[in-house]
């Protein structure tokens, strides 16, 4: 359920202020099915009351298929969303509808005062009617997170053929005569009507059920889905009406997932007295045996609308030659025409050696993750933040569900915002394209690189700008030229610089290599073969370069050390440079990184730089050889 939660939460997050209305999403409590062998075909449904009369006349119920061959205890159990409380409120109550008179039983587990499974204390005395089933529980006290419920306790079964039973109302009072007012409804099954929409009754056998969802997986995991069963013969229109208002004033998109075994038009409908619209989807069904968000637009129309229909498979003609049936859940009114795209599971993972850690000190993350994770919630704010050591090995780990794409976050020692691994910029970047583990060092700070890339002269005819390169992250490990739009150079204004430009934040300092490509491929790189660009990265940094100059062999970040010397050092009022090699650009910045010299264009040759006015301390003096490398050195001002 919790990734059932982070898609509905993600859901009225990117929907604003605008609160989504959820129509139904068809859940009841989970009924765990307890039954006998392979011969046991017992199930569990909720289905339309098939008697509304009596002391039960509701809309939606549970349907017990009872087979001959099960055990004596058949039934159900359920870890309970909200544990049952039998300190104050003692009675349980149940209403059922049995074909035969047998003991009823129901069981509370789990609770601190022990386990209890006890008999109506109201024998049933009637079949084929609405009666209410009373457990005392008088004997107890505390919370109870797991029933038990078994409505035909016979031993031995006895049956010569399968029975039907049904029993709704699950509730809890204080007072053990039947059909008194409850005080807390563990379930009562209901739902939003759904009066199916058929064509001739005689060989149209369509039906709607509720049942356990057949098929748990991406963006629908939830315990109960609407069953449809299709019939070969039915009408093109074919699905359901319920008289459920829904105002499309300021929520314009409503939201179906379905589950179909071909692909086919799906439409909506809004009513009102003397008014009608029924919409195509605007999405078209892509998937077969799987689950799809579809997304029907109403923002044509607004107001308050009294009555809705939906048609899951509207062919026609209808051109089906055997029934099928066709799943859907989750109706979902908010402001988003977006579909829910699947979460997939992710483990992050901080390596906390050497961090300081004090003992018993939390280990959180703050980011734009959204859902349960919240944007940027404080350090300690959010339990779903937390990352736990099980196993003692300083690797701290949270396992997240997430919807693929681009996130930024940071790791914090202890609550709120000072316990982080660096003040300020830059974050950490992470781009989810599946399930995945991913590792990082603590403190181990991204860099901000920007490459300027001058393409003057290079014959680009249109085509697009990226880099490949083994950058990891968002940018991916050599992808593709063109896979990869974080890998996208942008064009800098004026137009007729032919300048390209892309700021990049790195998982890391480091040393890396890169090829800028004109185009889609790997045809258009800017020469073919070796060597790559090279660069490493100590802080955050620019580099201006031009397309397809390859800088002298051997001349990298590493290897300008041999190409610039300055002297003297420490210095007191004048730093000489020396280079053998021409320089773009040369910036001296301070310990916390202020910019206090730069020069563009320093040429080669000898030059003097007047440091007279910076204050004594330590400095760096950074070069930019126009060939692509770039070299850092210490200074030291007296």
């Amino acid at each position: 359920m919790k990734r059932n939660l982070l898609i509905f939460i993600m859901l009225l997050t990117i929907v604003g202020f605008s609160r989504a209305q959820v129509i139904s999403d068809f859940e009841v409590i989970h009924m765990n099915l307890m039954v006998g062998g392979a011969t046991d075909l017992s199930k569990i449904t909720v289905v339309p009351n098939p008697d509304p009369s009596g002391i039960n006349t509701s809309g939606w119920v549970a349907k017990f298929n009872r087979s001959m061959n099960g055990v004596p205890w058949g039934g159900f159990w359920c870890p309970l969303p909200v544990a049952v409380d039998v300190t104050v409120n003692k009675y349980v109550h149940v209403k059922v509808w049995k074909p035969r008179i047998s003991t009823v039983k129901f069981k509370l587990e789990g609770g601190a005062a022990g386990t209890l499974e006890i008999a109506s204390m109201n024998p049933q005395t009637t079949t084929g009617v609405w009666e209410d089933m009373v457990f005392d529980f008088t004997s107890k006290t505390g919370t109870y997170p797991i029933i038990a419920f078994m409505p035909d306790f016979m031993d031995p079964v006895g049956l010569t053929e399968d029975i039907v039973i049904y029993f709704d109302d699950i509730v809890v009072n204080n007072d053990p005569t039947p059909g008194s007012a409850p005080a807390y409804v563990m379930e009562d099954y209901e739902q939003i009507p759904l009066n199916l929409m058929t064509g001739d009754p005689v060989i149209d056998l369509s039906s709607m059920i509720i049942v356990g969802n057949p098929d748990p997986s991406g963006i629908n995991v939830s315990n109960y889905v609407v069953q449809f069963f299709r019939d070969m013969d039915g009408v093109p229109w074919e699905g359901f009406w319920s008289p459920t208002p829904v105002d499309v004033t300021t929520n314009k998109y409503m939201h179906v997932k379905v589950w179909k075994p071909r692909l086919s038009p799906i439409k909506f409908k809004i009513e009102k007295p003397g008014e009608n619209h029924e919409v195509l989807s605007m999405n078209a069904q892509t998937i077969i045996n799987g689950w799809e968000d579809i997304v029907i637009d109403f923002s044509a129309y607004s107001g308050e609308w009294t009555v809705i229909a939906f048609m899951p498979d509207f062919a026609d003609p209808v051109g089906l030659t055997e029934d099928i049936t066709i799943y859907f859940d989750d109706i979902i009114l908010n402001n988003d025409p977006n579909p829910i795209q699947p979460t997939v599971e992710v483990v992050l993972s901080v390596d906390m050696h050497g961090a300081g850690l004090a003992l018993a000190q939390p280990v959180y993350f703050a980011g734009d993750f959204g859902g349960i994770y919240g944007t940027w919630n404080t350090p300690g704010d959010n339990p779903e933040n937390e990352l736990t050591d099980a196993d003692g090995d300083s690797i701290y780990s949270v396992t997240m569900d997430l919807l693929e794409g681009n996130y930024q976050y940071k790791f914090f020692k202890g609550a709120g915002w000072d316990g982080g691994e660096w003040g300020g910029d830059p974050n950490r970047k992470i781009t989810i394209t599946g399930p995945g583990e991913f590792l990082f060092k603590w403190g181990k700070k991204p860099a901000n690189v920007t490459f300027n890339l001058n393409v003057k002269g290079s014959g680009l005819a249109g085509e697009e700008i990226f880099t490949a390169g083994n950058f990891g992250g968002i940018y991916g490990t050599w992808n593709t030229p063109g896979d990869n739009l974080n890998n996208m150079l942008i064009p800098q204004l004026p137009l007729t610089d032919s300048i390209y430009s892309i700021t990049m934040t790195l998982d890391s300092i480091g040393v890396y290599q890169l090829k800028f490509f004109k185009g889609a491929g790997w045809g258009g790189g800017e020469w073919t073969g070796d060597p790559n660009r090279v660069y490493t990265i100590r802080q955050d940094t620019t580099f201006s370069l031009k397309w397809g100059m390859k800088y002298p062999e051997g001349t990298n970040e590493l290897s300008l050390a041999g190409y610039v010397q300055t002297y003297p050092n420490p210095v007191k009022d004048v730093l000489n440079v020396t280079t053998s090699i021409e320089l773009n650009r040369v910036v001296i910045t301070n310990t916390v990184g202020q910019v206090v010299y730069s020069q563009d264009a320093f040429g080669v040759g000898r030059k003097a730089i007047n440091v007279s006015d910076l204050s004594t301390g330590m400095y760096f003096i950074t070069f930019y050889g126009k060939s692509g490398g770039q070299y850092t050195q210490k200074v030291l001002k007296y």
